[in-house]
């Protein structure tokens, strides 16, 4: 392409155009080509995946009770792995529960509003026959509905699941799991408004026969106040497991540890000591009346007092050193 240079006259032209406003100076307007959607805010899905860390404590705490659980009532050990958080509407979520499903009905207090526990059907009916001592592992759910027999039944699991679920909330807020109805049909658990939008998570229960699903659906509006704690990475209080904390304080409690009572200390020459006789007196540096150092395993942990208990020499237990006082003590010493 060939260049071609301005004269200054053609310049002075150019300049005085612009100044006139002779000269159009917009950028070019370019049609957008690009088709226009329309966006129905009545019926648009909802549907992610979250990360919320309160609830995932808690998920992770019900995955290792309810493997337990699960295992002794089923005979058989099987294999429990969560499923992703999602946020979606109620009546999406209702509309993807088959028929028959063993739908639980429940309110978190004192959290308001209600809450869901889903069991599939082929689980419910797997925990039904091993209850009545069945082995079938093969169950068909097609067209059944659960009697008013295996509704109590089924009762026996929800009563465990709500037991520990109320113990892996301990660590968000002390919760009371209300039971207020069960349901087969999900036409009949809108406990919710359609629109609203819920949490729903769950577990993927897998069997050397089968698979099946336990979800949890928790309304938005119902976490709102205990947003704050779920949404933070740190969990600040912890439940402890009043059976595993017995048994280790049971084996702490049987450790055998040595303990010396020190009741004073002196300096004398190697000639003194080598010339002790019986009936000598050693000069300690500690009056009869100051405490009595006791060691743990060679560590100062309690200041006693000297005495004589049933014709023997004894130390008794004053007081249970801090590690400030220690402290203190050893730099005294040195």
């Amino acid at each position: 392409m060939e260049e071609k240079i301005l004269s200054q006259d053609e310049i002075d032209a150019l300049l005085a155009g612009l100044a006139e406003g002779k000269i159009d100076t917009a950028p070019e307007k370019k049609e957008d080509t690009r088709e226009i959607k329309p966006f129905d805010f009545r019926n648009y899905a909802i549907s992610a995946r979250l990360r919320i860390p309160g609830l995932e404590v808690i998920n992770e705490q019900l995955i290792r009770s309810l493997r337990m659980h699960l295992s002794t009532i089923l005979r058989e050990v099987i294999d429990i792995y969560g499923l992703p958080l999602q946020m979606e509407r109620f009546k999406d979520f209702l509309n993807r529960i088959p028929v028959p499903t063993s739908i639980h009905i429940f309110k978190l207090e004192p959290l308001k509003g209600q809450s869901l526990l889903v069991i599939d059907a082929n689980l419910a009916f797997l925990f039904i026959e091993r209850f009545l001592g069945g082995e079938r592992k093969h169950i068909k759910v097609e067209g059944r509905e659960f009697t008013s027999i295996e509704q109590k039944l089924i009762k026996r699991v929800v009563d465990i699941i709500f037991n520990e679920l109320e113990k892996a909330w301990r660590n968000i807020m002390p919760v009371k799991a209300k039971y207020i109805r069960g349901e087969v049909n999900p036409q009949f658990a809108r406990v919710l408004m359609p629109e609203e939008t819920v949490i729903v998570t769950g577990y993927n229960v897998e069997l050397e026969s089968l698979n099946g699903k336990i979800l949890f659906c928790y309304s938005l509006n119902t976490l709102q106040p205990v947003k704050t704690k779920l949404y933070s990475p740190y969990q600040f209080e912890e439940y402890v497991d009043l059976a595993w904390k017995k048994s280790i304080e049971k084996y702490v409690l049987g450790s055998e540890v040595s303990l010396c009572a020190i009741l004073g200390k002196t300096i004398i020459t190697l000639e003194d000591l080598l010339n002790l006789e019986e009936g000598d007196v050693i000069v300690l540096d500690k009056k009869i009346e100051e405490p009595v150092e006791i060691y743990i395993e060679g560590i100062l942990k309690i200041l006693g007092k000297l005495g004589v208990f049933k014709n023997r020499m004894a130390v008794q237990v004053q007081k249970f050193l801090t590690l400030e006082e220690e402290e203190n003590i050893k730099k005294e010493e040195s």
